[in-house]
């Protein structure tokens, strides 16, 4: 059911665009829940492995992802949103 859900709310949200998504960006705006893109996108993976060789940095990125789709999905069902003490991050090794 949830999927279904998605894939209805997916349709609408597109705006009028012709892509087949719609961004992580703009759910979580939509949504109030906030965004997982404060520091870069994903335009911007390559370029920081390749020039600048941060892998910490890719590493947040994605578990910032992670963490707001885990919130839209927790909002769409219309359970509370998990709270700062409630998530566990991820310590690169390094």
């Amino acid at each position: 059911m949830i999927i279904k859900f998605i894939y209805q709310i997916t349709e609408i949200w597109k705006f009028g665009d012709y892509k087949h998504y719609t961004s992580l960006k703009l759910l979580t705006h939509v949504l109030g829940i906030p965004s997982p893109k404060d520091d870069i996108d994903g335009s911007q993976v390559a370029d920081v492995y390749y020039k600048d060789k941060n892998v910490d940095r890719i590493a947040k990125y994605c578990e910032q992802d992670v963490l707001a789709v885990a919130q839209v999905l927790l909002r769409f069902e219309q359970i509370p949103l998990l709270s700062e003490d409630e998530i566990a991050h991820v310590v690169p090794k390094g």
